[in-house]
This record gives structure tokens, C-alpha cells and sequence, in this order.
């Protein structure tokens, strides 16, 4: 997410005092960056003014989905009180709190971060901070930590790491046949080794788009509902060939699994090292891998064999018919002969 910056103290200089006066604690009231005052609280809606001329530039908090501070009977207000609680790297990070923690907690709480240019929403999660709570939420190194009162964990949002792997035939493949190169992209996040977790998916958790994380680590960590339009990430293959020749041969995406698949089919013989790149996302560090196979040279052609004519006579037999006839011919000049010295007078 964010990248890691003092917000909180006298050498902040994007951020202001609380309505306490003190920076130490978190702010309801408003808070001077980039040019703006944001502006949030019990109504949920969260202001941007030109400090400029005073024109709200966005607003987020009155639209469709989690852009909606519309609670109904979930809390007293009939909206969701919101706070903010850190903005850094041109991110407003907020979170639905109120000065008096309600018994039992109402539903419908988010942590949220919005693009603090356009108003954008970034990602939301299912969450409830209290105020005094929120005191403890920190934005450093890259990473979002703060307590949720929904399940009594600390959370962390940032980039995670990632795991790649690859395989190949162990058996040789002749040029010209098809090779199945797969693999996987798994999150190794140090959130993967709860006991949830490991349980649920005991293969490992898959690596999720950009465009999927929010539903699929609410799926995750949350026991929310798996989502039904889950994409996966792109993984380039490459090759070095036994000339020395190293290109790309294509691209693969996982599926819900986290597995890819490509098949590849080598033009010339030898040894043959395969490797897989993903290159990372907002969401996950890059990771990859390398296997090898080879490819022998293909199976010669034998030559076409002579299929023997039927119905013709052997060798012994022309030979036969050979000496047949000229024995006849013999016969024939014998008679002629004895015919012309008839008829000499």
C-alpha cells in the first residue's frame, strides 16, 4: 500500500492537531495535506476542500456500496461515524469509530483507503476501531497495522511476499513435441500460517489480482462469502535453449488454485532451462522460479520398403522361358535351312 511516512508529531508536516490539540491522538475533526482539508465524522462523509478557495474538490461516503455512510438501523446515527486515521504516499486511510464503543458492536464497519487526489476508494475491509483503539493504528515501512474490533486481531495491509514454482517433463521430449511446463504463485504472508488459514486451504492460499484482493481476503481472514469472479495473476515463461538463446515462449495465468499451464514445443535439440516470472502487483512482491528439460534430436525416417509385385512370373521361370524360345528359334533356322536345300536343283 502506502509507503511508510511520519505522520503524527512536530516533523509531520501534512498532518494537523485534533480538536484535543494534541497529535499524538487520531483526528475526527479534520486534516491539512496536499493542499486540502479533509474533513470526516459521524456523518460518514469524508470532505475535500481547496484550501485555496475553499471548493470541495470530492467526497466519498455518499455513493453506492462500501462509498455509502448509510447505515440504516445498524447504528444509532443511522450512518457510520468515520475517522481518519493516517494519510500518507497521497492516501487517506480512515476507520469507522465512534467515541463510545456501542455493546454489542454494530455491523457494517469498514477500514477503508481512499485516493486522496481523485477520492477514489482504494480497498475497504470489514472492521470496527474504537477511538482510543485507533490511537494504536500505525502507517510505516510500506504497511497499515491497527486493531479490528470485529475479531480482536491485529491487522497489517501491505505488500506480501510471494512463491513461485515450476515444473517440467523429467523424461526427455523429441523436438517438434509439445512440453507441458506448470506451476504455481502462492501468498507465503505470515497471515497464511494461522490456524484458519492452514486449515482452510492446506495447499497454500493463492495469489490474487489487484482487481480480486478485497473480496478474496475478506475470504481469507474473514469467513466472508468466496467470491465467483476470482482472477489470478499473469506469469511469464521464458527459455534458454541449448544454442544460447533465451526468450520468452508465453504467458500464463492462475486460477483459484494458484496453478498455470503452458505448453511449449522446442524446435531444435538439447538442453533446454525454463523460467517463470510473476512480476508482482500492488498487493504482492515479485517471485520466480527455473526448471530444465531436454529435447532429443527426432527419430529418423527408415526408408520405405520394396513391396514385391504378385501375379509376375519368378526369376526361374523367365530364365526357363528364355531358353524356351530360343530353342524354338534353333528349331525354326534348322527346318528353313533343310527347306532351302530342297530346292536347289
Amino acid at each position: 500500500m502506502a509507503d511508510g511516512s511520519k505522520l503524527w508529531g512536530p516533523s509531520a508536516p501534512e498532518a494537523s492537531l485534533d480538536y484535543y490539540g494534541n497529535p499524538a491522538i487520531p483526528i475526527i475533526g479534520g486534516v491539512l495535506a496536499y493542499g486540502e482539508l479533509y474533513s470526516t465524522g459521524y456523518a460518514g462523509i469524508l470532505y475535500a476542500y481547496d484550501l485555496t478557495t475553499g471548493n470541495i474538490d470530492w467526497t466519498w461516503g455518499n455513493g453506492e456500496g462500501t462509498n455509502s455512510s448509510n447505515a440504516g438501523f445498524n447504528t444509532p446515527f443511522g450512518d457510520y461515524p468515520m475517522q481518519i486515521n493516517a494519510i500518507g504516499n497521497d492516501v487517506v486511510y480512515m476507520v469507522t469509530t465512534e467515541h463510545t464503543i456501542e455493546t454489542p458492536l454494530f455491523k457494517g464497519g469498514v477500514e477503508v483507503a481512499i485516493n486522496a487526489t481523485t477520492g477514489q476508494e482504494i480497498w475497504s475491509i470489514s472492521g470496527y476501531t474504537g477511538e482510543f483503539f485507533a490511537i494504536s493504528y500505525a502507517m510505516a515501512d510500506g504497511y497499515n497495522t491497527w486493531f479490528n474490533g470485529y475479531d480482536n486481531s491485529i491487522y497489517v495491509v501491505g505488500q506480501g511476499p510471494s512463491q513461485t514454482t515450476v515444473s517440467a517433463p523429467n523424461t526427455a521430449t523429441t523436438v517438434g513435441t509439445p512440453v507441458v511446463i506448470r506451476g504455481t504463485v502462492m501468498d507465503i504472508s505470515a497471515g497464511t500460517q494461522g490456524t484458519q488459514q492452514k486449515g482452510d486451504f492446506p495447499n497454500g492460499v493463492p495469489v490474487a489480482s489487484d482487481a480480486s484482493m478485497e473480496a478474496w481476503m475478506s475470504y481469507v481472514y474473514q469467513q466472508q462469502a468466496e467470491p465467483t469472479d476470482f482472477t489470478g495473476v499473469q506469469v511469464q515463461i521464458s527459455v534458454l535453449d541449448s544454442n544460447g538463446n533465451h526468450y520468452q515462449v508465453g504467458t500464463a495465468t492462475t486460477d483459484e488454485s494458484g496453478m498455470y499451464t503452458l505448453t511449449y514445443t522446442p524446435t531444435i535439440a538439447g538442453n533446454f532451462t525454463v523460467y517463470a516470472t510473476f512480476a508482482g502487483t500492488q498487493g504482492y512482491w515479485p517471485s520466480s522460479a527455473e526448471t530444465s528439460f531436454v529435447s532429443s534430436p527426432a527419430a529418423a525416417t527408415p526408408a520405405p520398403t520394396a513391396t514385391p509385385l504378385t501375379g509376375l512370373a519368378s526369376t526361374a521361370t523367365v530364365e526357363y522361358i528364355g531358353i524356351a524360345i530360343i530353342i524354338v528359334i534353333i528349331i525354326i533356322g534348322a527346318i528353313l535351312a533343310l527347306l532351302m536345300m530342297r530346292k536347289r536343283p
